[in-house]
């Protein structure tokens, strides 16, 4: 009798390759290496759940029970049906664009929600799930840290209906304009959810808490800016890695002046040298999808960001920071004197052009006169107002700082005196304002290249100026070592070769002090519980 070999079925072949391929159940690796290919077949592709499993399986020989995929896309916030709370924010959200004319057309982890599939679960949900809702969008319930994270919503104005005429397929938008509208949602959505969920809190009368810290995660940025110029490039180096360990745990807490040091981050590393913006840009995505999750806005905003050119970062980080700022005014108030050191941080990061900086600060400046009742300017105010015209000696404070912004940027910015008028600042306000005349000192080093004074003249200032942060703001200071980088940089270029080798080796003898400092630190600064003004020390960002 013949007996004849059956050939293997396809079936069995694939049971046999997937076989000698299984390793085990996936482990935690394996489901971060594919939660997008299977957030795609799930969501995207609208696969059922074993569908996906099966493919899984098939393809990418990945094994796990159908117990492990429910519990990781609840982990997700992977859901084809819409939740309450995704619900109530889509209502506020639609509602608000509503009440100012706007037509919209909503998403939900990427899938577009229409009115029809909103209507039907407004019909249809049960009475304890309109009972969950009305609590959400009356106030009385707030949002498990869970719910906060699986809120990814984008509600934009729908495109126009194309022509009606037939058309091969159909044509996105260019992402130089696609981009740019994504982030202002992104933007909007994560600073209402940061208010509703109470991480953003307010005072009595509306004025945004800001955490209280010693300096900001920024304060080394402007010294590796004045680092990299000077030559000191593995020191900078050092202190950009200063730089990311802070932001960390900046990004941890979400402080409210996250978005905002963030983008003049950006705008000054980008004058520091090739692809630092695009690292720090990459390190901000890789460490938001770790802290938060795919879906988080702030990782949403580093995916868009990533793999910008360095002209689009500029583009994109100024109009981030600029609908961040208005959607935090549209809920609270900011200190003018906060709004007026933002500016200049943006006209330094070249995010907004000088005359638009000067009447913003007018206008800050009129409106703190207009909402104070017992300033009346009359028809010739005194530029100088003594403090018993304000109702309060702090707002004496704030009005004779909008005054100084405002006559720096009308007289000085730009101008060849400009340095020089800085360090004059940083003399007049060291024992007035330690923030301000700090201020002085990095707008000085800023602006010294392209001041008027000669090599002697330059030589001169540094060594004055040195002399007044070494006795105010300390020898080991960020500020003060920077300085005598500056300093030795200025008399090589001057011949002073021996003066500036001896300046040099006092450099590398503090540096080493301070990086010890800065790594004894362990983080960004200080910080403790109560009340602050969002106003810090350095040249590079928010601390203006």
């Amino acid at each position: 009798m013949t007996v004849t070999k059956e050939k293997p079925t396809q079936q069995s072949a694939t049971q046999t390759a997937t076989a000698q391929r299984y390793n085990g159940p996936a482990r935690d690796g394996d489901w971060v290496n594919y939660q997008d290919t299977i957030t795609s077949l799930y969501l995207d592709q609208n696969k059922s759940l074993k569908e996906v499993m099966r493919i899984m399986r098939e393809e990418y020989y990945f094994f796990a029970t159908e117990k492990m995929y429910k519990i990781r896309f609840n982990k997700w916030g992977l859901h084809k049906k819409l939740r309450a709370h995704q619900v109530a924010e889509l209502l506020v959200q639609r509602g608000k664009r509503a009440a100012i004319g706007k037509t919209s057309v909503s998403f939900v982890h990427g899938r577009k929600v229409d009115a029809d599939r909103l209507n039907t679960y407004l019909r249809r949900v049960s009475p304890a799930r309109r009972k969950e809702l009305e609590a959400i969008l009356s106030g009385r319930s707030e949002l498990s840290a869970a719910q906060r994270r699986s809120i990814e919503i984008i509600c934009r104005t729908p495109s126009p209906e194309p022509e009606p005429e037939p058309v091969p397929r159909r044509l996105e938008a260019p992402d130089g304009l696609r981009l740019p509208e994504e982030c202002v949602q992104i933007v909007y959505s994560y600073v209402s959810g940061a208010f509703d969920g109470a991480l953003f809190r307010t005072t009595s009368n509306n004025e945004l808490v800001f955490p209280v810290r010693g300096k900001t995660w920024l304060d080394p940025v402007s010294s590796a800016r004045q680092l990299f110029v000077n030559g000191f490039t593995e020191q900078a180096f050092r202190m950009l890695k200063i730089t990311f360990d802070d932001f960390k745990a900046v990004m941890t807490r979400q402080d409210p002046s996250l978005i905002v040091e963030t983008c003049l981050a950006l705008g000054a590393l980008l004058y520091c040298g090739p692809g630092l913006a695009e690292s720090l840009v990459n390190y901000g995505h890789n460490m938001s999808r770790i802290v938060f999750s795919p879906r988080h806005p702030l990782h949403l905003l580093f995916a868009r960001l990533k793999g910008a050119s360095r002209d689009d970062i500029a583009r994109f980080a100024s109009m981030i920071m600029q609908s961040y700022l208005q959607a935090v005014q549209r809920a609270s108030r900011l200190k003018p004197t906060y709004l007026a050191t933002l500016y200049r941080g943006m006209l330094n990061s070249n995010f907004i052009e000088a005359p638009e900086v000067e009447a913003h600060m007018q206008r800050l400046l009129e409106d703190l006169e207009a909402g104070t009742p017992n300033l009346d300017p009359g028809p010739n105010p005194s530029p100088t107002p003594s403090p018993d015209t304000y109702s309060s000696p702090k707002l004496a404070k704030d009005a004779q700082m909008l005054r100084y912004h405002v006559e720096w940027m009308r007289t000085l910015h730009g101008s060849p005196t400009e340095a020089a008028a800085a360090a004059r600042s940083l003399k007049e306000t060291r024992k007035v304002d330690p923030r301000l005349a700090r201020f002085g000192c990095y707008n000085m080093l800023r602006t010294l290249p392209t001041s008027a004074l000669g090599p002697a003249e330059r030589v001169a200032l540094l060594r004055a100026s040195l002399d007044i942060c070494e006795a105010d703001f300390g020898r080991h200071d960020n500020a003060t070592v920077t300085l005598l980088a500056t300093l030795q940089g200025c008399l090589r270029r001057a011949g002073n070769v021996h003066e500036a080798d001896a300046v040099r080796r006092e450099f590398e003898i503090r540096w080493d002090e301070v990086w010890q400092g800065l790594e004894g630190e362990g983080g960004e600064g200080g910080e403790g519980e109560g009340e602050g003004d969002g106003e810090g020390d350095g040249e590079g960002g928010a601390d203006r």
